[in-house]
Parts: structure tokens; sequence; C-alpha cells
């Protein structure tokens, strides 16, 4: 008997009037979208986070139990930030949602379903401390000390293994793109990456990456996470442009069982290659879901009309990527403004200038930012802000002097002002491998005997001096090279007396021998960021080029720059402010300011030296300057040398080439400056 089917109408769509008025067409259109995959493109200050939360809201509004919704973030703050604002705007407290990173969620899962992946749900979780103490037991029981010489540090090691895993490459690929000097050793690199992970789970732990890869393996396996999948209904995943491939994999994987998946994210933001993010997984999303629904964000509450056109002007440049014009909603301002400076110091001048002038029409300090590709950028900045006590706060991490990296060179380089200064001297020993803290101390106080203790240092016979002293073979090796180092540096012919202050090498001479010696010390002792830390190294070099003396530089720096600017003075008055904020462009993505500088646009700067002649690079250096654009509101600076200065010569430079490919006229005011 053949059955029959009744087709009973689908219910109407209930938006509450509410999402109506505080939304517009396009955020509603994402928000009440019904099934199936959908990728929502948002451009800059279009309302991503607002689109996000209010969807969430949305299905709870259409009785969608919220245990049945996955919303992942990228950071926990951003999470806690969605489920206040979802709360609001339900009414009521929400309980069971689904919400936070790829390795929280990860984690809430795999402790449920443990057993069934080979652990206990006891397991505990590796930090990157543990995890370096973890390798390096296993290295020193699979190698001896003369292989372990050649062989990579545990923090590379984990690094290796880490980027084969997050950038989805075959270890061999990995070594060839960043570590070339270990190709030869890929064999004994994999079986050592490989008893790490045999070790690992016999004793029950797992670091972060384990949580993606165990988790990845789970929502494969029909026969135990199918329950687990059923439960999840709606997906959305915010900042979907800077997902690694294997959070592309877990994404789609959970896609294809749930009823929507809600992808959310600018491919023309997608500034974090370095670190694995790969504006391509979003790209791909429609071919891989043939029936994905693209929705498009392009009103932008932020910035001006003006500032609007510049950004779209130079993302248009780019080949790759979703076409999108950004429209604002503000009224017209003034247009930004390029300004050539004469050099890094007439740059940094005219910033402090601008500031104090917006400060005094009533914009804040707060309210303004300079923006920079790089942390050295902004050497002379600090210099100018320290002097005339202007606040700021760095949002690049420390301060620049204040770096760990940057405090290493100091540290030789008060060694030669100041041989007596023990506390320098520990930190230069102990940056040695075989050398600790206490190895470092005792060697010290055994020399300190001596007149003077640098010229004891450089020619004593330290097998001798250390005899007894458990000091290691490779300690004794590397501090072997420092005193080779400091002979050749600061002593002629086997004098035992240190050459005389003005017969010195020039100081920028000096620092480039230090940072030629620091680097093959960096990758070991800075693993992910090594590179970045030598660039800092070498342009001080050209910083340093100012000073006379090596005393004048290290007077200047230990005083000025660690002095904290913590008022204005305006006449007789002192007034406590909040700060300016200087940053990195990487770290104000997603924020915004009433007045933006960004400054250094020369050509080796923005776009940065390792990016030229590389078109996938350039595309993402002009995504920097993108995202470095939109983070103004009302009005825009955009600032570069003519002049900057190099230890043994001056680079006369033009603006960079994200300025000189717009239509100026169209787009910004060229400002010519004018000194009393």
């Amino acid at each position: 008997m053949a059955k029959k089917v009744i087709k009973l109408k689908s219910k109407p769509l209930e938006i509450p009037p509410k999402f109506q008025k505080e939304l517009n067409s396009e955020q509603l259109q994402a928000v009440i979208h019904s099934k199936g995959p959908a990728l929502v493109i948002a451009g800059a200050g279009s309302g991503k986070t607002r689109m996000l939360t209010y969807r969430v809201a949305y299905l709870i509004n259409q009785h969608v139990p919220a245990d049945a919704i996955l919303l992942v973030t990228f950071t926990k703050k951003a999470a806690q930030e969605m489920i206040s604002r979802v709360q609001r705007l339900v009414g009521k407290e929400i309980h069971g949602l689904k919400a936070g990173t790829f390795h929280h969620i990860a984690n809430l899962a795999l402790r449920k379903y443990a057993s069934q992946m080979g652990y206990s749900p006891n397991f505990t979780i590796l930090d990157p401390g543990d995890q370096k103490q973890f390798m390096k037991l296993i290295v020193a029981n699979r190698f001896n000390e003369k292989e372990r010489r050649r062989f990579p540090k545990s923090p590379q090691i984990l690094d290796i293994a880490s980027k084969t895993i997050n950038l989805g490459k075959s270890l061999k690929d990995v070594l060839s793109e960043y570590y070339p000097s270990y190709e030869d050793l890929g064999k004994e690199i994999a079986e050592t990456i490989e008893v790490f992970k045999k070790q690992k789970k016999s004793n029950n732990v797992m670091d972060f990456d384990d949580l993606l890869v165990n988790y990845l393996k789970f929502l494969r396996n029909d026969s135990i996470s199918q329950t687990y999948r059923d439960s999840i209904h709606h997906v959305l995943v915010d900042e979907y442009q800077d997902v690694n491939a294997i959070q592309a994999k877990i994404v789609i994987e959970l896609g294809k069982h749930a009823k929507s998946v809600t992808v959310v994210g600018d491919d023309a933001q997608s500034i974090y290659r370095f670190r694995g993010g790969n504006y391509e997984h979003m790209l791909d999303f429609p071919s891989i879901f043939p029936n994905c629904q693209i929705y498009k964000l392009e009103t932008n509450y932020r910035s001006t009309p003006e500032i609007l056109a510049l950004a779209n002007a130079s993302i248009s440049k780019n080949k790759i990527g979703f076409s999108k014009t950004l429209r604002a909603i503000r009224e017209s301002k003034e247009r930004p403004m390029m300004v050539p400076c004469y050099s890094l110091e007439q740059e940094a001048q005219l910033i402090c200038q601008q500031i104090l002038f917006h400060r005094d029409e009533n914009i804040p300090l707060h309210e303004q930012a300079v923006l920079f590709r790089a942390r050295f950028h902004a050497i002379e900045l600090e210099q100018e802000l320290v002097r005339q006590k202007i606040p700021y706060e760095m949002r690049a991490g420390v301060r620049f002097f204040e770096q760990a990296h940057i405090k290493d060179l100091i540290a030789f380089l008060s060694i030669l002002a100041n041989p007596t200064d023990t506390i320098q001297w520990i930190r230069v020993l102990s940056m040695h491998e075989g050398v600790s803290d206490n190895g470092a101390q005792k060697i010290i106080t055994q020399l300190s005997k001596r007149p003077n203790l640098l010229n004891g240092f450089v020619f004593c016979n330290l097998e001798i001096e250390m005899r007894g002293k458990r000091l290691r073979k490779i300690g004794l090796e590397n501090l072997q090279k420092l005193q080779r180092f400091y002979r050749k540096l600061a002593f002629q012919n086997n004098l035992k007396e240190p050459l005389p202050e003005d017969q010195w090498l020039s100081l920028p001479e000096i620092i480039k021998k230090i940072t030629d010696y620091l680097e093959p010390i960096f990758p070991s002792r800075y693993v992910k960021n090594f590179e970045d830390r030598l660039a800092d190294l070498k342009e001080l070099q050209n910083f340093a080029a100012k000073y006379h003396s090596v005393r004048e530089f290290l007077a200047d720096i230990l005083t000025q720059y660690n002095l904290q600017a913590e008022t204005i003075i305006q006449g007789d008055k002192i007034e406590d402010e909040k700060p300016l904020i200087l940053s990195t462009i990487h770290q104000a993505k997603g924020l915004e300011w009433k007045v933006v500088y960004v400054i250094n646009l020369v050509d080796g700067r923005m776009p940065s030296s390792r990016s030229i002649g590389d078109p996938q690079e350039i595309e993402e250096e002009r995504r920097l300057f993108y995202v470095a654009c939109t983070r103004a509101k009302d009005v825009l600076y955009l600032t570069y040398p003519e002049i900057v200065r190099r230890f043994d010569r001056d680079q006369l430079n033009g603006p960079s080439q994200f300025l000189e490919e717009i239509e100026k006229d169209e787009v910004f005011d060229e400002v010519e400056i004018e000194e009393d």
C-alpha cells in the first residue's frame, strides 16, 4: 500500500521587531540565515560581532536549545563578551552554549569521550614549559652530547612539529622553508617527534596541538562521534580568514553534519600568515560547500567616507580575494593626509606636535594611536614622546629597550663600559648553552678576585679556573668562544690591557659585531621569533649612529628611555591622563581610534623588506596597510621619512608603493612641512 505524504507548510520566520530595528538589511539577512552553509564577508567596521551575537540570539528565539549551538571565537574574552551580549538580547541567562576557542571546544569534547580515544578523562594538558622539558628529556635519552650539538634544540623541534600540524605541511616542506640547516636530519627529527607523540599518550597528557589533532580524529570517527555531532545543530565561526589548516578541517567536519554552519570573516584583513592563518580557507569555503549562501556586510559604521575611499582604493590593488566596497554612513570630513618628513626624527616631532594639537581640540590621548609595521619603527618616536613628557602605552609588548633581546645586546655593551657590572656578566654568560645562572655566578665569583674582571675573563684558562665547578663541556667551549670574541673586540695584539674607548670601533660597528655573535644563539634562545629579534638588533645599529660613544648611548637609554612618561605638563598645570596608544598594526586589528597615525611608510618598512619581490607577501602587506587605515574614525595621517640613516650611509626614500599606486588626488591630500 503506497504511503501518502502531507507537506507541512514552514512556519513563517519570527523576526523580533528589536532585530529589525537594530540591524541593517545586510546584517539581518545573515542573522536569519535558515539552514545549510553560509559565508559572511564582513568588511572592516561593518558590525561583524553584532551580526554573530544577534544570530545566536535569533536561534535561541527560534527555540533552538542553547546546547545545540557551537560558537567558535579566537579568544576566550571574545566568547565571554558575545555570551554577555546574547544574554542581554534574549533577556535571560543562557546555559549550555558551547562557546570558546578551538582548543576550548576540543577540550570539552575530549574530556567526555577520552576513553574512546585511548585516554582517561583526567588527562592533563602540557603548557609550553612542560612541553619543552618533556622534549628535552627525550632528546637527551636518544642522542649523546656530541650528536645533540648538531641536532635542533627542544623548542625548535616542538616548533617544527607544530608547524606540520597547523600549516598542514609535510615535515620535509617545513624543514625546507623554516629550518633548511636541519634538512639532512629529517629522519632523526621525524623519529624524535614520533617518540614524543607516543610518550605523551602513554603518560595521558596532551599539548595544545594534540587537542586539535585528537578532536579532528574524534569527529572523523563515525562510531564514537555520532551522538556528539548530532547534538550540534548550528555552528558559527568568527575570524574565519585567520584559521589554520587543522582548524579549517575541524569546521568542515562539523559543517557536514550541522543544520547550518556560518563562518564570518574578512579576507582583506587576513594578516596572520606568519602564524599559520590562511585566508585561502575562506576563499575555498564556497567550493567545499557548493550550496553555500554568501552574505556581504559592506556598510561601515566606523570611518568617514574619505578614509574608506583610501582603504577601498588600496585593497582593490590585490588580485586575490572577494570583491567588496565599504560604504560609509557617516558625514564627510577631511581627507587622509600624506606627510613626507625629512628624517625619522622629524617624523617623530611632527607626530608629537599633532597629538598635542588634537588633544587641545578635545580629542584625548587615548583616542589617538600611532601604528607601525614592526616594533623597532617606533624607537625615535618613543624618544620624542619621553622628551615631551607625553604618556603612552605600548601595545607591541614592552617598550623597545625593555625587551629581552635588546637587554642581551645592552649587557654586552655594558661589560665594555663597566667590566665590574656582575649582573650584566651573569646575563651574558648564562645565555650560552651549558651555562646556568648558578654556573655563571660561580665563574664571576672565581674571577672577581682579579683586578679587572674583563681582562681576567678574557685571558684566564677556563679549564683550570673552573676545575671542580661542574661546568659542562659544551658550556666550557661556548665560554671560550666568548673569550675570543671579547679579545678581538676590545683588545689588540693579545695585549692584556683593553683599548681606550677612543680607539674602539664605532658604536654601530660594535653593535654589528655583537649582533653577528648573537645570531647563532638566538634560534634556540628565542625560537618562534628570533628573526624579528635579530632585525631589531640590526635596526639598532642605525639608531646608534647618532651617538659618539658606548657610554653616551648607555647613559641615554638607561635613563631617558626607562622613564615612565606619566603626565603632560601644561604651564604650571599637571594633569593625569589616559595614555596615547602605540601599537604594531597586527595588534591593532579589531580596534579603533578617532585619530590614527601610520608611520614609516617606505618600501622596506611598509611593505617589509622580506616581502618585496614576492607577490603573495606583497598582497598580505597591502592587507596590513588596509587594516591600519581602517582603524581610523575621523583623522588619518600617513607619514614617511625621506631619509633613513644607515650607520654607513643615508638612504633616500620615496613613499611606500602602497601610497604610490593610488590616485593621490582622489583620496588623500599631500601635506608639506614648513619649519619655523
